[in-house]
């Protein structure tokens, strides 16, 4: 797990929250397990683009709400 999933993950379960939707929920909106949503937001599991941008619909945010800033993002090209 990497601290830029770990990042998108929790932007992704504050803009759910915001929304008042539960795991579950939006799971369904999106067709998959709610554990999955789960090992998203944990940042156990990398979600792709594509799903990324499926959530920021429905969760009706900015792309800019759930992607980190690229200088708060560890990555194995940071200093």
């Amino acid at each position: 797990m990497t601290h830029v999933n770990k990042l998108i993950g929790k932007n992704l379960k504050l803009a759910r929250i915001k929304k008042e939707w539960s795991q579950a929920e939006l799971a369904h909106k999106l067709d998959v397990e709610q554990s999955y949503i789960s090992r998203i937001e944990s940042g156990l599991v990398a979600a792709s683009c594509e799903r990324i941008y499926e959530m920021i619909h429905l969760l009706d945010c900015e792309s800019t709400d759930i992607f980190p800033l690229a200088q708060s993002a560890k990555t194995k090209f940071s200093s």
